[in-house]
């Protein structure tokens, strides 16, 4: 009998564990990872974003940082004038859910970092989520014009500093790269936005792993 006892809380435990939510990930959250924020202002959040009101609040740099989006399993969070945090519960094979991080600062280039934690907010190392990162060529459309081919390669040479950003949904599973202009003129933005594309992953369980696309797409 006491067997069967502790085998039901063990159950019971297991299903607290995956239905797991943001809110109550945000809330108990270490403070020392979003460092201007305090508990009470993540839960302030909470509250106002459950209760339609603006998700708006004061922050220990005495600046406003606003929560603008959650979901059950997703949030995005503008920290700073300069920072915006996305979050997202990703299942995993073993029922618990990770938790996905990606923060993209602006000034003056726009480069996002992206880490993955455990439940009990252990960070996991990126080789072991995402085996095979986003390759600068891949990054540039391709085509059969000799032409065409020599001016990819040209605006290739002007990115001196690669500066990449990741995104993630609301409402699926994938991680998005995009490759940012450099200090480059305006016509020569224009011709990068044309032939650049985004490089997607999908969450598989254990791994983001790429999203085949046509090379010429």
């Amino acid at each position: 009998m006491r067997r069967f006892f502790f085998l039901a809380i063990g159950l019971l435990t297991w299903q607290a564990g995956a239905a797991q939510k943001m809110r109550d990930v945000f809330a108990a959250m270490p403070d020392s990872l979003l460092e201007i924020m305090t508990r009470n202002n993540r839960l302030d959040c909470i509250d106002f974003i459950e209760h339609d009101m603006e998700a708006r609040v004061r922050n220990r740099f005495d600046g406003f940082t606003s929560l603008r989006v959650m979901t059950l399993d997703y949030l995005d969070l503008q920290l700073t004038e300069r920072c915006r945090v996305e979050m997202k519960l990703l299942p995993a094979e073993d029922s618990l859910n990770y938790i996905c991080m990606v923060r993209t600062y602006a000034g003056p280039a726009r480069e996002s970092t992206v880490t993955l934690y455990t439940p009990e907010w252990q960070r996991v190392p990126q080789e072991e989520w995402l085996r095979q990162g986003p390759d600068y060529a891949a990054f540039w459309k391709t085509g059969s014009d000799p032409a065409g081919e020599a001016e990819i390669a040209r605006l290739q040479h002007l990115q001196d500093m690669r500066f990449v950003t990741a995104s993630l949904q609301p409402d699926d599973m994938r991680l998005t790269f995009a490759l940012q202009p450099g200090e480059v003129t305006r016509e020569d933005s224009l011709e990068m936005e044309k032939i650049l594309r985004p490089l997607t992953y999908e969450w598989d369980g254990r791994h983001f792993v790429p999203v085949k696309t046509n090379d010429r797409e």
